[in-house]
């Protein structure tokens, strides 16, 4: 699914959200995520025409931006007189008792009614009909005068043939019900009804004559198919004809909603909103819905999330959640000012979580989740690599399921084992105890002053039996089936492989590289050849390609590197650039 998201308080400009099944927001407090999931929320209130999508947006805690939009679209539709079908709705936790008596009477096999019984909350008949018969919902009602007086019209309205009045919509026909079977038979809508106080029990919810919207009403908004006595007590709500803040719930053994944990009471609000309404086209909007929740709890939010019909889009800052193995690299958002920043995500991830609980296996819990990873001695190498290779006229598509994590090669002395920092880290993911997706892990290093010997069918495999038992040491967990390959640059460095002689004429620095005190004749830089030579690959570059490349105070400036890799002919790319390519793709 595709959303167009508008611009934000905090991002000036429009952007797009893929959702695959469910978007995770993440980001620090401030970054925008809930004002992200607002104006999502406040796109859908105010869009014209039929709505196909229905919004159902939750808050953990009071959020007066998205109250204060409902609730005024929630006039609108009043001030036309129209019936209100469910397209957008926005409910907080006082809407829990209301919605879970809703769901545990009318969705019998649903997760809500699953969990009280569960919990022994709730008790079953013993007949075909298996209903609640231990919840009891109360409330306040009232009918205020001036709707009396509105109904009075509708009257003499009618007295002279007029159609479509007021006590033709489903909600006056289903209010004269509820009224006529739970408070007063003979009330006939004369004056105000004062406030008395109900107890409605899963019985007499269901005995009651709800009117359904008529497919033929001028209506601007689509029917969901919803049971009316979901529509019907929602307006009444919002009309002020039910307290809202007076629902108590009683369950099984007389025990209040209110008595249950934090944890069991928003994790009972949740599956009741899923439960009753969702389906194919509906998106749901949850600000934090895993706070408050126990962490075995949080893996059954995920899982119910992850199974639903529907779409869902998600904020929180818990790792449990993020580590959640339902949630995949895909489904992780990470916010930054109001935008959602794919650039560098998993380096984006590690330093947004890294000030969470269990910091230290923060960058491992992340990296479980990555099917294939390509550990560098920088995230820029692989960028530097990946737009070579396009140059050179590989497909770089075929890369996207590689994510790149920075992680030293550790030879900064002969006495070190070539790779040894980077077979450490390998040990470090072995240990997570999330699920591990992991399948293949290119570990590539800088080949800095290391003698080495390459596989010669591939050109980039390191060889040596103290490395293959190195690799072969690591224990992964559960049976998983994790690959590592020990890589290596036959240059120096991948910036190394950035010499050309092409683009370093155009800047007028080649001969900072073709001197006698770097390269020996024949082995300068030539035009339409790749130098790929001995003294080519040994010549520290840096200090010539750096200042080529870079930005003060940003670095590696990415709009300057394409414009000088776009300076490199075809011919003058290193062949290691394609067998690093080939080698890795045809490992995934």
């Amino acid at each position: 699914m595709k959303l167009t998201l508008a611009p934000n308080p905090l991002h000036d400009q429009s952007q797009t959200l893929y959702i695959d099944k469910v978007a995770t927001l993440i980001g620090e407090n401030g970054s925008g995520k809930s004002t992200i999931l607002h104006s999502i929320f406040s796109e859908r209130l105010n869009s014209s025409g039929v709505s196909k999508l229905r919004t159902v947006c939750f808050s953990s805690g009071q959020n007066e931006s998205f109250s204060k939009n409902f609730n005024e679209h929630v006039r609108r539709i009043r001030r036309r007189g129209k019936s209100m079908a469910l397209s957008s709705f926005y409910y907080d936790k006082t809407w829990s008792k209301l919605l879970v008596f809703l769901a545990t009477t009318l969705i019998r096999d649903g997760k809500t009614r699953a969990f009280l019984l569960e919990k022994g909350y709730a008790e079953e008949s013993q007949d075909i009909n298996k209903d609640d018969i231990s919840s009891k919902l109360s409330f306040s009602f009232r009918i205020d005068k001036r709707y009396a007086q509105r109904v009075q019209a509708a009257l003499k309205k009618e007295e002279v043939g007029e159609k479509g009045t007021l006590r033709q919509t489903p909600f006056y026909r289903s209010l004269e019900s509820f009224v006529e079977g739970l408070i007063d038979r003979n009330y006939l809508f004369e004056d105000k009804l004062p406030t008395r106080e109900v107890e409605l029990s899963s019985y007499e919810l269901l005995s009651i004559k709800f009117a359904r919207i008529d497919p033929d009403e001028d209506i601007d908004e689509v029917d969901f198919g919803d049971d009316p006595s979901i529509s019907f007590l929602t307006q009444a709500v919002n009309g002020n004809f039910i307290n809202k803040r007076s629902f108590k719930l009683r369950l099984l053994g007389n025990i209040e909603l209110d008595d249950l944990s934090d944890g069991e009471y928003q994790l009972l609000f949740l599956y009741a909103l899923i439960d009753l309404f969702d389906g194919p086209q509906t998106l749901f909007l949850f600000d934090e819905a895993d706070s408050h929740l126990h962490y075995k709890n949080v893996e059954k939010l995920w899982s119910l999330l992850h199974s639903i019909q529907g779409k869902a889009i998600t904020t929180t800052h818990l790792l449990d959640s993020i580590s959640a193995k339902e949630n995949s690299i895909e489904h992780l958002k990470v916010v930054e000012h109001g935008r959602i920043n794919e650039d560098n995500k998993i380096k984006q991830l590690i330093n947004r979580l890294s000030v969470l609980s269990r910091a230290k296996s923060v960058e491992f819990e992340v990296c479980g989740k990555l099917p294939n990873i390509a550990l560098l001695d920088d995230y820029n190498d692989w960028i530097i690599f990946t737009k070579l290779a396009s140059r050179a006229g590989l497909d770089v598509n075929r890369l996207a399921t590689v994510h790149a994590m920075k992680k030293s090669s550790s030879y900064a002395t002969v006495n070190e084992t070539f790779g040894k920092s980077k077979i450490d880290w390998l040990h470090g993911l072995s240990k997570i105890e999330s699920p591990l997706v992991t399948t293949q892990i290119f570990l590539i290093c800088d080949r800095d002053e290391a003698a080495l010997d390459w596989n010669t069918a591939n050109g980039v495999q390191v060889n040596g039996k103290v490395y293959r038992e190195l690799l072969n040491a690591v224990q992964w967990p559960g049976g998983a089936r994790v690959l590592p390959y020990l890589l290596a640059w036959k240059r120096r460095e991948i910036k190394n492989y950035l010499l050309s002689y092409s683009a370093l004429q155009h800047y007028r620095v080649l001969g900072q590289v073709n001197n006698a005190e770097l390269l020996r004749a024949p082995c300068y830089l030539q035009q339409g050849n790749p130098g790929d030579n001995d003294d080519i690959r040994r010549l520290n570059a840096k200090s010539v390609i750096d200042p080529l490349i870079n930005t003060d105070g940003v670095g590696l400036d990415t709009e300057r590197l394409q414009a000088y890799i776009d300076l490199i002919p075809k011919e003058e790319i290193s062949e290691d650039i394609t067998n690093m390519y080939n080698f890795i793709i045809g490992k995934l």
